[in-house]
């Protein structure tokens, strides 16, 4: 669990400075990403590249990893703390999502989300 949530917190990390080169290199060629804003999954690093650079257009996405937790399928589940604010910085929502990573190799080949209740 150490070593997936050093990776984790790398992510994190690479995300909220809006460092796709460094995010993306934690990515499997084929990872399989939620579209949270349009729905459905996106496939592959290049879609989730192109996907992040949509999203930047409007908004911008903080995460806080707060807890990380081994699931009994393999997974590992974080519990997040999201604030999105718009490009003026005014936010839009502040509020805790569960994380769901699948790894392989130690990187990522799936991430799912699914709303947290009561908090983390």
């Amino acid at each position: 669990m150490d070593d997936a949530q050093a990776l984790l917190t790398k992510v994190y990390d690479a995300y909220n400075r809006q460092d796709f080169a460094a995010f993306s290199a934690y990515l499997t060629l084929d990872v399989d990403w939620p579209n949270q804003l349009q729905g459905g999954r996106v496939v592959g690093r290049d879609a989730v590249a192109a996907q992040w650079r949509e999203n930047a257009k409007s908004i911008q996405v903080d995460l806080a990893p707060v807890t990380f937790a081994l699931q009994p399928d393999g997974r590992v589940a974080v519990n997040v703390n999201q604030v999105v604010r718009n490009l003026g910085g005014q936010i839009w929502s502040d509020s805790c999502v569960r994380h769901l990573f699948t790894l392989d190799g130690g990187m990522i080949a799936r991430l799912d989300v699914e709303p947290l209740n009561g908090g983390t």
